[in-house]
């Protein structure tokens, strides 16, 4: 029989919050849940970020099968990742997605290239736990040192970004005598991203503010929605910002 200082510890402890390592949407450690997560995301066709941890090299590519039976995960093999593999550069890598409105994480190791009906796919373990994390849909990243090349038509400038989202982004313009209406479209519009590389991007102008620099400068502030993005393109965005995120 529980005496009663036992009886208070055990009351305490539960009373007290799980750490972040203990809490149940940070680390995920049931297989049944793994496997759950992963069955998930080959019905819903979600896309995968992948970091080449050695190389700082990111590409995408999606789940296509679950082998429980050989605990194997088959994934897509884009060029990048094959050529990676071949070179033996690639021995850490680290699996990316959003799903059921989470980040889905997971570290694994190079691969292995197999042959499925005469396809080339990358067979990897299935992880043994992976990295849950909560997000907020389309929370604007304040950043610095980004730029944005906007195509306009006949020319092209290059514009400050001040913020990012999943939604959108924000950027002071590139010239005072570059003029942009709302709801203006702008096609082909280039950022770079570091550790991603660059992406095109279609842009809708929402709304315009005047403001002052940290210099004095009288600046416009422009506030644009990304038009049409595709799967992969959004799956980069996500695995920037999410990088953000952790440092």
């Amino acid at each position: 029989m529980m005496n009663a200082q036992a009886l208070k510890q055990e009351t305490m402890e539960k009373m007290m919050p799980a750490t972040d390592l203990e809490a149940p949407e940070f680390l995920v450690r049931s297989r049944h849940e793994v496997l759950r997560l992963l069955n998930g995301a080959v019905s819903a066709g979600t896309l995968m970020s992948i970091s080449f941890l050695h190389t700082e090299h990111v590409t995408v590519t999606s789940l296509i099968y679950v082998d429980e039976p050989n605990n194997m995960l088959l994934f897509e093999c884009p060029d990048d990742w094959q050529s990676l593999i071949n070179g033996g550069d690639a021995e850490t890598i680290m699996l990316a997605c959003v799903h059921e409105d989470s980040k889905i994480q997971f570290q694994s190791g190079r691969g292995t290239l197999v042959d499925l009906d005469g396809i080339k796919v990358v067979g990897l373990d299935i992880p043994e736990f992976m990295w849950r994390f909560q997000r907020r849909r389309d929370e604007r990243h304040k950043v610095a040192g980004l730029t944005i090349t906007l195509n306009l038509g006949f020319i092209e400038c290059d514009a400050q970004v001040t913020d990012l989202s999943m939604g959108g982004v924000g950027m002071f313009n590139c010239d005072a005598g570059v003029q942009l209406e709302q709801g203006e479209v702008l096609k082909n519009c280039m950022i770079a991203l570091p550790g991603v590389g660059a992406i095109k991007v279609d842009l809708t102008v929402q709304h315009q503010m005047p403001m002052q620099s940290a210099d004095g400068q009288a600046v416009t502030r422009v506030g644009c929605e990304f038009s049409g993005l595709d799967d992969r393109t959004r799956q980069l965005i996500a695995h920037y910002l999410d990088a953000l995120v952790v440092v």
